[in-house]
């Protein structure tokens, strides 16, 4: 018999769209929460239509999804709202990403809600977070990118500002109310009341920022976007081989550093002043990248990498996404779970990135279709089978 997940009796109110809330009720969901996922009557969750589709199935809502039930319902009508706040009655978590101030205007709010149930942890996933003078703002992910001076940062130099290829935003905002809501449990069984929890894209973004935004603090340096390289240490980065295919070289330690000069023919430049030590490599960043460019292109890629490897430096093939997801590591990996989808059948899903030796997060349930527990949500609620009824003719529920 497999050992209790940690959140097993945790209900959670998953009321998010996209990505940045569902991932989180889904990490939730991964470690043994109930998770209730509430759409609206119409289209439902935005994600839904994402491209690239199989089978009609979106992979992005498929993967955020997991492990919950769905119950459709317009929370614009008085039975839907008594529906909802009957749901929160009984819950320990309710997940919001509406426009700050909408949950209010439902008469949903944190303050009435926890006025019915005070124990209720309370997460809101917003832009800009829910105080400041931007708090009403609208924001996604490639806004808040540009905003937040990400953009600024990634690119090659003296180009376009360039969104990163990842969602880090909403994933990492994700992740980090997920483990905010988790120490609001704690916190709950040491103090017996619950809290709101208050995530935002742009307190995400700041953290990501981290060192580049400290140097900025503490210097008064501002970055700027350096392509694959690294702001502090040179070299680190992408170098391109001679049959035109990509490595990247991490020599970014006096150790490693030698050992690359020695590997390319470079061992003369050890003793340059010039790049005697990181802080000078950096400042002559240019002419040793270019130098670096120069020997690398004497390789090709296979033969470079055996290069490194006998030499002791970290460099690596520059892989796309389908070249990593068939690497032999991935199979010992546990990241990757097997999903039964009705409708796809076995799939792979993106999981749960942490291994624990003691608890195994696991897919339980597939994303759910558009309001495919409704029913059974209701009647766990105590609305009798007309009641249900009427609802659906009213279009409260679907």
């Amino acid at each position: 018999m497999p050992a209790a997940l940690p959140l097993e009796g945790i209900r959670v109110i998953d009321l998010t769209r996209v990505l940045a809330g569902p991932l989180c009720g889904a990490m939730l969901g991964d470690m043994g929460a109930d998770v209730i996922k509430i759409e609206d009557v119409g289209s439902g969750d935005e994600s839904r239509a994402w491209a690239p589709l199989k089978d009609g199935e979106s992979p992005c809502y498929v993967a955020n999804n997991r492990n919950k039930r769905a119950l459709a319902l317009d929370l614009k009508t008085p039975a839907g709202v008594d529906v909802l706040r009957r749901l929160a009655n009984s819950a320990d978590v309710l997940i919001e990403n509406f426009r700050t101030g909408a949950m209010e205007d439902f008469g949903l709010g944190y303050e009435t809600l926890a006025a019915d149930n005070p124990r209720l942890i309370y997460c809101s996933i917003s832009a800009f977070g829910r105080s400041g003078p931007r708090a009403q703002g609208a924001g996604y992910e490639a806004l808040m990118q540009a905003f937040a001076g990400i953009m600024s940062i990634t690119g090659e130099p003296d180009g376009a500002p360039v969104r990163c290829g990842i969602s880090a935003l909403d994933i990492m905002t994700g992740t980090l109310c997920s483990f905010g809501i988790v120490n609001a449990i704690l916190h709950r069984q040491q103090t017996g009341v619950g809290q709101r929890v208050d995530g935002s894209l742009l307190d995400t973004a700041i953290g990501l920022l981290n060192f580049q935004a400290q140097n900025t603090l503490l210097t008064g340096v501002v970055p700027r976007a350096l392509g694959s390289a690294h702001p502090s240490l040179v070299p680190y980065r992408n170098f391109r081989c001679r049959d035109g295919q990509w490595v990247f070289i991490a020599g970014g330690n006096e150790r490693l550093w030698r050992r690359l000069a020695g590997a390319l023919g470079l061992a003369a430049l050890i003793d340059d002043a010039r790049f005697a030590n990181n802080v000078a490599r950096v400042t002559h960043r240019t002419e040793l990248e270019a130098l670096v460019t120069q020997a690398v292109a004497r390789f090709d890629r296979e033969e470079l990498l055996a290069q490194m490897e006998a030499a002791g430096v970290p460099a690596t093939p520059v892989n796309t996404v389908d070249q990593v997801l068939r690497d032999p590591q991935m199979a010992s990996r546990p990241v990757l779970k097997t999903m039964a989808h009705p409708k796809l059948g076995e799939i792979d899903v993106v999981g749960m990135p942490l291994d624990f030796s003691r608890i195994e997060p696991s897919v339980r349930r597939h994303a759910p279709n558009h309001g495919e527990h409704t029913d059974e949500l209701l009647d766990e609620l105590g609305f009798t089978h007309e009641q249900i009824a009427a609802m659906r003719a009213q279009k409260v529920v679907i």
